[in-house]
C-alpha cells in the first residue's frame, strides 16, 4: 500500500531524439534566478540557464524522451514537461506555476491525461490508507479496507485503459510502472507492458519497467531455477544442476532461526516419505558460525546436502533467489523449473503426493 502511494505521488522518466529548445516566459520572476532543467527520473541536472526579465531559454539535447522539470532557485514551484528534442514554449505565473502552458511537447498531453487519472484517485486513496493506520479492527475498518480495495481497482483499470488507447506513446510504460505493485503476477505485467507498441518501449521508464519484470520472475513458479555452486559441510562445491533429473526442494534456512528450526521436522518426515520416489531436498543456510551450523544439522537429523557461505544475510545463493526472509523453499522438477514455493508443512508433503504417487 504504501509503496503504491509513494508511486501514484512521485512518478519517474521515459525518451527522445534531436536538440531541444525551451522557451520560458514567466510572470513575477526576479532578474537573474537561476532556472535549470532536471531528468524527473534521476534528479540529475540537464542543462541551466539564468532568467532576465521573466524570460529565458533553455537548450540542450536528450538521449531520449523524458519527463523532465524545470526548477526555479529558491522557489518550490516547478513545471513538469514529458518532452523530446522539441522547440518548447512554457507560459506562466509566479504562484500558479501548476497552470502553466507548455506547448511544442507532442507527449504532454498524454503525461496530463495520466496526472489527471492519478488525481482522480490518489487524494481518496491516501485519506483512506491514513484512516486505516489508526483503525482497529472492526466494520468500520472492514468498510475502509473495501473503500480503498474498491478504489484501488478503479484506478487499476483506469490506468490499464490509458496504455491501451495511448499504446504507442512513451507515457505508458510510466502509466505501468505507477501500477505495476497491483498486478497478481509478473507475468500480467509483462503481458500490459508486450502489448505497447514498438515506439512505447524506449528510454528510461522502459528500460525500468523491463528490469522490473525481470526481477519479479526471479524464483517465480514456473520459471528456471538458477543455476549455483556453493560449498558443503565439508567444503566441497556442490551445484543445483547436479541434482538435474530429481524432484529437489531448495530450502533457505538458519541455525538461528526459530520458524526454520519448528519447521525442520516437517521437512525431515518429507524427506524420509519422498527420499526414494526421486526426491531430496537441498539446504541454503545463511548461518555465519559453522559449528552453530553444523550442530543444528545435527541436532535436528537433517540428513541431506547442505551448502552455505556462512555470508549470514549476504549469503551468494540467497541474493541470487531475492530471499529476504527465512524460511523459504522453492520446489523445482526434474527439468530445473520451479513448480511451487513456500510449501509448509502438510503442503509439500501433498504436493509430493501428487507428483510422485
Amino acid at each position: 500500500m504504501k509503496k503504491l502511494l509513494i508511486a501514484l505521488l512521485f512518478p519517474l522518466t521515459s525518451f527522445a531524439q534531436d536538440g531541444f529548445t525551451i522557451t520560458g516566459d514567466i510572470k513575477g520572476l526576479k532578474d537573474s534566478t537561476q532556472v535549470q532543467l532536471i531528468d524527473g527520473g534521476n534528479g540529475n541536472a540537464i542543462e541551466h540557464t539564468i532568467a532576465v526579465s521573466g524570460h529565458f531559454i533553455i537548450k540542450g539535447k536528450l538521449v531520449d524522451a523524458a519527463l523532465c522539470v524545470i526548477v526555479f532557485k529558491d522557489s518550490q514551484e516547478a513545471i513538469n514537461i514529458f518532452m523530446g528534442n522539441e522547440n518548447i514554449t512554457v507560459l506562466g505565473e509566479v504562484g500558479k506555476l501548476k497552470l502553466a502552458v507548455v506547448k511544442g511537447a507532442k507527449l504532454q498531453s498524454d503525461y496530463t491525461s495520466l496526472i489527471g487519472i492519478l488525481d482522480l484517485y490518489k487524494d481518496k486513496l491516501n485519506a483512506t490508507s491514513t484512516e486505516l493506520k489508526t483503525e482497529s479492527a472492526g466494520k468500520k475498518r472492514d468498510s475502509l479496507i473495501n473503500v480503498f480495495n474498491d478504489t484501488r481497482t478503479k484506478l487499476f483499470d483506469h490506468v490499464i485503459k490509458f496504455t491501451q488507447e495511448k499504446s504507442a506513446s512513451p507515457v505508458s510504460p510510466l502509466a505501468l510502472l505507477i501500477i505495476a505493485q497491483l498486478f497478481d503476477n509478473p507475468n500480467e505485467l509483462e503481458k500490459r507492458y508486450t502489448a505497447l507498441q514498438t515506439s512505447a518501449k524506449k528510454g528510461t521508464y522502459a528500460r525500468t519497467i523491463e528490469q522490473v519484470i525481470a526481477e519479479s520472475k526471479i524464483g517465480s513458479v514456473g520459471s528456471t531455477a538458477m543455476n549455483f555452486t556453493q560449498n558443503d559441510t565439508a567444503n566441497h562445491p556442490v551445484s543445483l544442476s547436479s541434482f538435474k533429473g530429481k524432484y529437489v526442494l531448495l530450502d533457505f534456512w538458519a541455525s538461528w532461526c526459530k520458524p526454520c528450526r519448528e519447521e525442520n521436522p516437517n521437512v525431515v518426515a518429507t524427506y524420509n516419505a519422498f527420499k526414494n520416489k526421486n526426491f531430496t531436498v537441498l539446504s541454503v543456510s545463511l548461518d555465519q558460525e559453522k559449528l552453530n551450523w553444523l550442530q543444528a544439522i545435527k541436532q535436528d537429523n537433517l540428513k541431506w546436502t547442505h551448502v552455505s557461505d556462512l555470508k549470514y544475510w549476504s549469503n551468494a545463493v540467497a541474493q541470487l533467489y531475492h530471499v529476504q526472509s527465512i524460511p523459504q523453499n522453492f520446489l523445482i522438477d526434474p527439468q530445473g523449473k520451479i513448480i511451487a514455493r513456500d510449501l509448509r508443512g502438510a503442503e509439500l508433503s501433498k504436493k509430493l503426493k501428487e507428483l510422485l504417487q
